[in-house]
């Protein structure tokens, strides 16, 4: 096994639903001495909705994504929330552009997973350095392969196209999710869901499936 399969099988091991969130930094930090890494814990709050995909489409700290991850929390739901789907719905409609590896800059973003779909996203912040959330855990400083193995083989990079967060998006998601009138004739008042709907962006995606297509096969790497 490979130094890099031994790290991220082993962040696994201590990161997982089985361990107490409060056991894992310290449990990444003795992992060091068997799988040496240069992880590091930042601090962070453990807000509804707040993962990795809300953390790198920049959307943990609006407060109208806030307030519709609390409802579906609450709710005991599983997908009205920054989840893959929508990491993989921002891909399709051409909200990030994909780059190559030697391209990047702070601010992209690598989408790890598998060649359909994203696990888990992370922010470049320059060098060879990234930050994620790590599920409903902690923010993490690591290098790019230093994250679990759950998360994937594979990664891809993509740039951001708007700097303010991709809540217009969040909005345009919802609507297009069948279930999403329902949930929110439920849960908000009407002028929350007119605002949504006036929110939501319109985007032209005809002719879009060839240039998917070839970003899905040719842009991913594979941990060397």
């Amino acid at each position: 096994m490979s130094a890099s399969a031994q790290l991220r099988t082993g962040l696994d091991a201590v990161t997982n639903d089985r361990v107490p969130l409060r056991e894992h930094v310290a449990r990444i930090e003795r992992l060091a001495e068997e799988a040496p890494h240069r992880i590091e814990a930042l601090p962070t709050s453990l807000r509804a909705g707040f993962n990795c995909f809300a953390y790198a489409f920049d959307l943990f700290d609006q407060a109208d994504y806030v307030r519709i991850a609390i409802a579906e929390q609450r709710a005991g739901g599983n997908t009205f929330f920054a989840n893959s789907r929508f990491a993989e719905y921002l891909v399709s409609i051409g909200a990030v552009h994909p780059i190559c590896r030697r391209d990047l800059e702070a601010g992209d973003i690598a989408l790890y997973g598998n060649r359909t779909q994203p696990r888990h996203a992370a922010r470049i912040t320059g060098g060879d350095r990234l930050v994620s959330k790590w599920g409903l855990g902690h923010l993490y400083r690591h290098g790019l392969w230093e994250v679990p193995a759950r998360y994937g083989h594979t990664v891809r990079f993509v740039r951001p196209t708007r700097s303010s967060g991709y809540l217009p998006e969040f909005h345009a998601y919802l609507e297009a999710t069948p279930e999403w009138p329902a949930f929110a004739a439920h849960h908000f008042p009407e002028p929350h869901r007119t605002q949504t709907v006036r929110g939501a962006p319109v985007h032209n995606v005809v002719g879009q499936g060839p240039n998917k297509r070839q970003y899905v096969t040719r842009k991913w790497e594979t941990p060397r």
